[in-house]
């Protein structure tokens, strides 16, 4: 979304009482405004553990789970079972393979072909985009707590020419502190202010906002990068690196060095609010940049922002100032809390407690260690006068054949230390915390049937995971029910965005309907309905209990036996299988064999084309 023209700055509705604020004392309050709400924003943020656990929790995932100093004779052991849990975890909730659909509620087939076409259309969205991979993406930031993404039109997505073929719908997943939420609700759509913050480079920013982009400048801390130091002029390399850091300061030089960027930065943040303004002159408003397919007029006394409004800026310039562009009426982001709770507005972590869990195997290890070092490495127990300190310190318990001399007027000769017993209940208690570990990612169900005597098959053993693992199907209800906002968003974008040109560029001839020969060409709504409206009549819906493969494996067994009692169709068993199998093309082979079959039993050859 780029602007095309600078935004023009609208007259107050008493122009004869008070003088019209200049461009540049508007966009100074709006600047004003803008950082007060970033700072809002960032102090609620402070305060909300789930986030300031997150550099914590990402530590442990890459093994740094020491943070207290220890002398330096200390074990620091890592059993990293939080990492084990976190794959396992993240590997059952991504193996998705949703049956989502896309259906009209009037459901009077009066846009069953716009229907079709916006079925088939995600379908391919889905496979080419990365959805898979950025849904992944999703999850694994909502393992920490609540997960952002948006939803959004790219004119980037598949080139940067400028041309408007480049632009396609994009998900993007999102850190959970890219996103200050103001005046919050319920949910996103409810917040009165949503801030989303990203690092862009000053190019991409002139590329995106030609017209105001030139002025964004960057920012120095986030455009400079650092090196060591190689020996100044002057000075053999051999000899400068042993040099102290005193010596290196007197020649002028420090340790690292600082250089520009060749690509520098700025943080762009944009704005996604409620505003209630409404047009109190007596004539009617333009609303959007001159020309834009989703603008539109507001009468007199009529909200000038129904969709809501969006500002965006970088580094106090303000690259965009005018309504959503988007038909569906939302904020372009859905939120995925996989512990979602109704006390917070951020959902609860999954792997919290497994820290504290992971803390206490890993003091248990450190100890076990120890105790078997000094088992392999005991202690010699000698009188001062019995050994002479200086040959005290070189002697090593792990030589072998090692002899020791004592004086003979020491009271009683050197005896070696009885190395610690480790009582039987430290293991049992390290595999009763383990074992709990385990039961929130379901490795601890397959553990449990591989422990019989008889082991189940492998479909078996998925369904035993699945039945015994009440954590991953609430966490996969959350992610049904994100998928929904992901669709539903979609759906309306879809609507809007892809017009006739790269329907037929995608799906052929199939891609076109009747609408987009009406008086308003090219797009699928059709002239004469307001766009908010119709988008609003097609709903996206991920069936419930079909997300997780393995919960759809429990269904097919089932619909094959209602086949077989002729209680369900072919067309619903197909359905049901999801094997992307095209029925009518499916049907035609079949009868083309039947026909091949017949006359080969007939004894006359087939006909040409038939094996």
């Amino acid at each position: 979304m780029a602007i095309e023209d600078f935004p023009e700055i609208r007259p107050k509705p008493d122009e004869d009482d008070k003088r019209t604020a200049s461009r540049r004392e508007y966009y100074t309050q709006l600047n004003d405004w803008c950082d007060s709400a970033v700072e809002e924003g960032t102090a609620y943020q402070k305060d909300v553990p789930e986030l300031a656990d997150i550099s914590n929790a990402l530590d442990y995932l890459v093994g740094m789970q020491w943070k207290d100093a220890m002398p330096s004779y200390r074990a620091k052991p890592v059993s990293n079972e939080f990492m084990s849990m976190f794959w396992e975890t993240v590997g059952l909730i991504t193996d998705i393979r949703p049956t989502s659909y896309i259906v009209d509620i009037a459901n009077d087939g009066k846009f069953s072909e716009i229907q079709q076409i916006l079925n088939n259309l995600n379908k391919g969205w889905v496979s080419t985009s990365g959805y898979e991979r950025r849904m992944t993406f999703c999850i694994m930031w909502a393992m920490l707590t609540s997960a952002p993404a948006k939803l959004y039109w790219n004119p980037f997505a598949r080139g940067d020419s400028g041309d408007p073929s480049d632009g396609d719908l994009t998900l993007e997943a999102l850190a959970p502190s890219s996103i200050l939420r103001l005046g919050m609700g319920d949910d996103i759509q409810e917040d009165e202010c949503l801030v989303y913050r990203r690092m862009r480079t000053i190019a991409w920013i002139r590329r995106a906002y030609p017209t105001m982009g030139k002025y964004v400048q960057a920012e120095e801390a986030k455009s400079r990068y650092t090196i060591d130091v190689q020996s100044p002029l002057g000075v053999s390399p051999q000899l400068y690196p042993p040099l102290s850091p005193g010596m290196k300061r007197l020649l002028g030089v420090g340790d690292k060095t600082s250089f520009e960027s060749n690509f520098p930065q700025a943080e762009v943040q944009e704005f996604w609010r409620k505003d209630d303004s409404y047009n109190e002159s007596r004539e009617k408003i333009w609303m959007g940049p001159k020309g834009a397919a989703w603008g539109y007029w507001v009468d007199p006394g009529k909200k000038l922002y129904p969709r809501g409004r969006v500002f965006i800026r970088s580094n106090r310039v303000t690259l965009y100032d005018y309504p959503s562009p988007y038909f569906h009426r939302k904020k372009p982001f859905c939120s995925l809390g996989l512990y979602g709770v109704p006390w917070q507005q951020y959902a609860l972590s999954v792997v919290k407690p497994w820290m504290s869990q992971q803390d206490i195997l890993n003091q248990m290890m450190a100890g076990m260690l120890q105790t078997v070092k000094k088992a392999i490495n005991p202690a010699l127990m000698a009188a001062k006068s019995a050994i002479n300190p200086a040959a005290m310190k070189a002697i090593d318990s792990s030589k072998p054949g090692l002899k020791i001399t004592y004086s003979q007027n020491a009271p009683h000769p050197p005896t070696w230390q009885t190395p610690p017993v480790l009582p039987t209940y430290v293991l049992q208690i390290y595999t009763q915390i383990l074992q709990s570990m385990k039961q929130s990612s379901g490795a601890s169900a397959v553990g449990d049937a591989l422990g019989k005597k008889q082991v189940p098959s492998g479909d078996s053993l998925d369904k035993i995971q699945m039945a015994k693992n009440t954590p991953i199907r609430v966490m996969g209800r959350s992610v049904e029910w994100f998928n929904d906002d992901i669709g539903q968003q979609w759906t309306a974008d879809a609507l809007q965005f892809y017009d006739a040109e790269r329907r037929m560029e995608l799906l052929g001839m199939a891609g076109l309907a009747k609408e987009d020969m009406d008086n308003k060409p090219g797009t699928l709504i059709p002239d004469g309905i307001q766009s908010e409206a119709f988008v609003r009549r097609f709903h996206f819906k991920t069936e419930r209990g079909t997300l997780l493969h393995v919960q759809q494996q429990e269904r097919i067994p089932i619909a094959l036996a209602m086949r077989k009692g002729r209680d369900l169709s072919r067309k619903q068993v197909f359905r049901l299988l999801n094997w992307n199998i095209d029925l009518a093309e499916n049907d035609e082979e079949l009868k083309a064999e039947a026909a091949a079959m017949a006359q080969t039993q007939a004894g006359a050859p087939p006909k040409a084309g038939h094996k």
